[in-house]
């Protein structure tokens, strides 16, 4: 049986306001898992993929389903494919409703940073 390799974690917080992202390390890709709540969960689905060469733009990355947040999903999943130049499935769970837009975004951002910093330091 295979096994989940949970290989980067990272949080970001306004006051009492958290923002916590997972990586799971899959077959030359990634699942990204972002939330603000105490357990994970489906939200926005975004498949983004890396640049493809030198010079090349980025592709664009690709909404699966879900509804809300879908331009954070979009950020996420393409800053994060791009650092880690590998394909990468995000799930972005944010049910926080009361917090200015701007400042989930610089948060979930910042979070997803912090795991990929963790995944740089375990490599």
């Amino acid at each position: 049986m295979p096994t989940l390799i949970i290989c980067g974690e990272g949080q970001a917080n306004h006051g009492e306001f958290y923002i916590y992202a997972s990586f799971i390390s899959l077959y030359k890709s990634y699942l990204l898992l972002v939330t603000d709540q105490q357990e994970f969960g489906i939200g926005n689905v975004t498949l983004s993929g890396p640049p493809t060469g030198i010079g090349q733009a980025s592709s664009s990355p690709f909404n699966l389903f879900g509804l809300r947040n879908p331009l954070l999903s979009n950020m996420i999943g393409k800053s994060s494919s791009k650092l880690l130049k590998s394909p990468v499935i995000s799930m972005v769970f944010i049910k926080e409703k009361e917090l200015k837009q701007e400042i989930i975004m610089r948060l979930a951002l910042e979070a997803v940073k912090n795991a990929i910093k963790n995944i740089e330091k375990s490599s």
